[in-house]
């Protein structure tokens, strides 16, 4: 395969995090440190009653691999890594559309979340992050 595959790659990777940056909160300042997380898997956030819940399709990933961290502002950031699994040292993939490497997302909560109650779940490959809500 060539390196105006790769080359290609990087640019819409690119182009996918300054998209994202416009919506969400960046805790990871230069540019360097962000081209590490090299996979972008779907996140949804609601609102029930009494929690906030972050939920992420990482099928393939396992819960010992994914972090929760939560910075200031109520800013929490989840990281995780998908490893392409045994069939990686092939020389030659007919087909490859599935995407691994390191991930990390960043969402700015309310000040109503209890960041020091935070729950993770994995269920058939989609991780499940309860924040509930304070009394307030």
């Amino acid at each position: 395969m060539s390196n105006k595959f790769w080359d290609d790659a990087d640019r819409l990777v690119f182009l996918r995090e300054r998209a994202n940056n416009l919506f969400h909160h960046d805790t990871e300042g230069d540019l360097a440190s962000r081209r590490a997380y090299t996979w972008v898997p779907p996140f949804d956030i609601f609102e029930m009653e009494g929690e906030f819940i972050v939920k992420a399709d990482i099928p393939g990933v396992r819960l010992e691999d994914i972090s929760v961290i939560v910075e200031e502002d109520n800013v929490i950031s989840i990281k995780g890594e998908r490893t392409p699994g045994r069939h990686s040292e092939r020389d030659y993939f007919h087909c490859m559309e599935r995407s691994f490497g390191r991930f990390m997302r960043s969402f700015k909560l309310p000040s109503c979340a209890n960041t020091d109650a935070i729950e993770l779940f994995l269920t058939d490959g989609v991780l499940s992050v309860s924040i509930p809500k304070t009394g307030t």
